[in-house]
């Protein structure tokens, strides 16, 4: 994460640097992405680079935030707008991830992608994305009343199938030419099974 030196910067500073390293992020994966390249677009030099972060890694990790923050609000506004109805909630969020991951195919792959770059960077990937302990707010909006649960961890446990799902499908957007729209079905039928259940 950024140094204290970073966050003292201000604010127009830090988003013309959290830019700079978000271009060459989609432009290349992180094992061949250049600082050189960041600096000289950020204008700013490579000391000053190394006062604010710990290296390459480090901005990776941060400028995934522009990421994440857009898929709270996202998840949030959908939660919303189904009054705390998961699985119409997951449809509306997973519905605009396609969306937004066709508009940005590369950036997105390139995340997934980096999961096998480093130990340290994979683990930091794999808990942005399921992060639930972020969302705690939009889980106390959900109709616990509506599931078949018993207890909040069983909630936790069918994000954790939702998310899977999901993640899935996405992965299906970047390695394969399906349609999304097929995608999108598949989910569907996905979510279907889930809430009606698999026994008669």
């Amino acid at each position: 994460m950024p140094t204290q030196t970073f966050l003292n910067l201000p604010k127009n500073k830090q988003d013309i640097i959290l830019e700079a390293s978000i271009k060459e992020f989609k432009r290349v994966l992180l094992n061949d992405a250049s600082i050189n390249k960041i600096i000289k677009d950020a204008n700013i030099s490579r000391g000053s680079f190394y006062t604010y972060f710990k290296d390459i890694n480090d901005l990776y990790i941060y400028s995934l935030s522009k990421y994440q923050d857009n898929f709270y609000k996202l998840v949030k506004d959908a939660v919303n707008k189904t009054d705390g109805d998961l699985l119409e909630t997951t449809k509306i969020v997973y519905e605009k991830i396609i969306e937004n991951s066709i508009k940005e195919k590369t950036t997105y792959k390139n995340i997934f992608l980096n999961m096998n770059y480093s130990i340290s960077v994979r683990n930091q990937i794999e808990y942005d994305l399921d992060n639930k302990y972020r969302l705690i707010e939009l889980i106390g909006k959900i109709k616990k009343e509506k599931l078949n649960i018993k207890t909040e961890e069983e909630l936790f446990y069918i994000i954790d199938i939702i998310i899977g799902i999901v993640l899935h499908g996405l992965i299906e957007i970047f390695i394969s030419d399906k349609d999304p729209e097929i995608i999108k079905q598949k989910l569907n039928s996905q979510i279907k099974l889930i809430e009606k259940g698999i026994y008669k």
